[in-house]
């Protein structure tokens, strides 16, 4: 018991500068920023040392920005509620109910919590990930991968790694649930189920037989999706058409776009409907007919969850 309490650490605080000291002193260099409401802050986290990795259950109650960078690990993050928008560059990266982000290691980011937001992370040691990579690839001093990002928690895989968290996150609470010796097989399980799984922006995969989708394939299924949004467009019959196998396809939308080809169909499909009831004066179910959506309730809510307002509401605004 004492053993399984040294490992664990809890720390809270209202103040927005211990917060950051506290997170630069465990993690890395951390710049917070309050929200642009400047909410009260109710800043808690609890972490868990694992050999050379650590896991963590952090909050911060008010919506926060955190400039940070770090070299030494990689970051499995998975919200328990609300989400986390990352900025790199040009780039944005969402996690939300679903879905998870793995951060390599690399340069300087921007993250925006949501208000209410709390997480679930996983700091996995650079130095043990890079060593079962080259063990497994067979290919001794390999450059360390850097992974595409987003992980959809409801594959097999992500699944795999939802069930990990959630085993790590009771112990977590209560310490004598698992042995130290038990938590250590945690993480080196989860390294070869992400070397095996998670498809690499940069490194070559473990994996021969995995193929990707190139960014012409991908543009070429967008092509397609803006020239038939209205027909009953199946993935399989999409990736047969393309050349590539289905799990290409959607390895190739989330590399490239950070996003499933289904949920880049559908944002073409509701920009069409936006415009058959703003230039053409259709109403909403007559739109949504036209880009191939039969349910009307479905319509209402998907067309809500992109663009803010309902499809009534909408049309009912001078265009």
């Amino acid at each position: 018991m004492e053993q399984a309490e040294q490992r664990i650490r809890k720390t809270s605080s209202t103040e927005l500068a211990d917060a950051e000291a506290h997170l630069s002193t465990s993690y890395c260099d951390h710049h917070l920023e309050p929200g642009p409401n400047r909410a009260a802050l109710d800043f808690r986290h609890s972490s868990m040392t694992l050999d050379r990795s650590g896991f963590n259950v952090l909050q911060y109650g008010a919506e926060v920005s955190i400039a940070s960078t770090f070299e030494n690990f990689y970051m499995l993050e998975m919200p328990i509620e609300g989400g986390v928008d990352i900025h790199f560059g040009a780039e944005t990266l969402r996690s939300g109910a679903g879905v998870a982000l793995l951060l390599s290691p690399g340069p300087r980011f921007i993250s925006r919590w949501r208000a209410g937001t709390r997480q679930m992370m996983l700091q996995i040691d650079r130095q043990a990930l890079e060593e079962r990579f080259a063990t497994l690839a067979r290919r001794p001093g390999a450059s360390h991968p850097i992974f595409n990002p987003v992980i959809d928690l409801n594959s097999t895989y992500g699944r795999y790694i939802r069930s990990a968290f959630s085993g790590l996150a009771e112990a977590l609470a209560d310490p004598e649930l698992a042995t130290q010796a038990d938590l250590e097989t945690v993480v080196p399980a989860l390294i070869d189920e992400l070397l095996q799984n998670i498809a690499y922006r940069q490194g070559a995969s473990i994996v021969p037989e995995r193929l990707h989708a190139t960014p012409k394939q991908v543009k070429f299924a967008i092509d397609l999706f803006k020239m038939r949004y209205a027909e009953r467009l199946m993935m399989p019959a999409v990736a047969r058409e393309i050349g590539i196998s289905e799990r290409a396809l959607y390895e190739g939308f989330q590399r490239y776009y950070q996003r499933s080809p289904y949920d880049f169909l559908t944002r073409i499909r509701m920009e069409a409907a936006r415009r058959l009831m703003g230039q053409d004066g259709l109403s909403a179910a007559e739109a949504a007919h036209r880009v191939g959506i039969r349910h009307l309730g479905r319509f209402a809510a998907t067309y809500r969850d992109v663009f803010g307002i309902l499809p009534s509401q909408d049309r009912a605004l001078p265009h």
